[in-house]
C-alpha cells in the first residue's frame, strides 16, 4: 500500500470518528440550519467572505465541493446562495490556476498524468474552448484544476471559460440545495433519530472512501498507461 492510499485511509477513520463524536457529544443539536443562519447573519458580510475563502482554498485539496454548494442555500437566500457559490466556485479555479503557476509549478507538473498533460497544446491554441469543455465535463476535478494552472493556458481566457463553464452546474447544485433545505426547515436535524442512524453514516463514510480510493488508484493507472 502506498503513502497515498495510507493517508486516504486515514482520513476516512478521522471522517467516521468525527461523525461519532457529533452523536455522542450531541453536537448535532448544533447543526440546525436556523443556527447556522444566525451564526452567519451575526458576523455580517464577513460570513460571505469566509464561506468563499473557505470554499476556494479547500476544495483544490481534496474537500468535496458539494459540501459548500449544498450548505450555502441552508444559509443564504436562494439568489445570495447562487452568487456565493458561484464565486466560492471560481475562487477555487484562481487560487489552484496560481498556486500551480507561479508556487507549485514544477512539482505539481511532474505529478500530472500523461493523459491530462496532452491537453497544453489544444490549451494553448484553442484556450477559452478547451476550458469551457473541461468545466462543463469535470467542473472543479483537482487534477484538472491544478492541470490548467501548469498548463500554457493563457489567463483571460481561462478565467472568462471558467466564469461560463461552471455556471451551469453550479446553478444545479443549488437549486438542489434549496429543496434540501427545505425539507431540513421542515424535519430538523435535532429531531433525526441519530442513535439510529449514526452507525450506518459511519460505515457509509468508510465504504464511500474507500471506492473513491479504488477509483482514483484506477483512474490514476489507467492515465499514466
Amino acid at each position: 500500500m502506498d503513502r497515498g492510499s495510507l493517508l486516504k485511509i486515514v482520513f476516512a477513520a478521522l471522517l467516521a470518528g468525527a461523525v461519532a463524536w457529533i452523536y455522542a457529544s450531541g453536537a448535532y443539536e448544533e447543526l440546525d440550519p436556523a443556527t447556522m443562519r444566525e451564526w452567519f447573519r451575526n458576523v455580517g458580510p464577513w460570513g460571505g467572505v469566509l464561506f468563499v475563502g473557505a470554499y476556494a482554498c479547500l476544495q483544490p485539496f481534496g474537500v468535496n465541493g458539494l459540501v459548500f454548494l449544498l450548505s450555502a442555500p441552508l444559509i443564504w437566500s436562494p439568489t445570495d446562495a447562487f452568487l456565493l457559490n458561484w464565486a466560492g466556485t471560481v475562487g477555487t479555479g484562481l487560487f489552484s490556476f496560481f498556486v500551480a503557476r507561479f508556487v507549485a509549478r514544477d512539482w505539481i507538473q511532474q505529478r500530472l498524468p500523461r493523459r491530462i498533460r496532452r491537453f497544453d497544446e489544444r490549451l494553448q491554441t484553442h484556450g477559452f474552448r478547451t476550458v469551457f469543455l473541461l468545466r462543463l465535463i469535470f467542473y472543479t476535478t483537482p487534477t484538472v484544476q491544478w492541470a490548467l494552472g501548469v498548463s500554457r493556458v493563457a489567463f483571460a481566457p481561462f478565467l472568462a471559460a471558467t466564469v461560463l463553464g461552471v455556471a451551469p452546474f453550479t446553478l444545479m447544485t443549488t437549486l438542489v440545495g434549496i429543496r434540501v433545505a427545505k425539507w431540513i426547515e421542515e424535519h430538523p436535524v435535532a429531531t433525526w433519530p441519530w442513535e439510529q442512524i449514526w452507525p450506518f453514516l459511519v460505515i457509509a463514510v468508510v465504504v464511500i472512501a474507500a471506492i473513491s480510493v479504488f477509483i482514483l488508484r484506477k483512474w490514476r493507472a489507467q492515465a499514466v498507461d
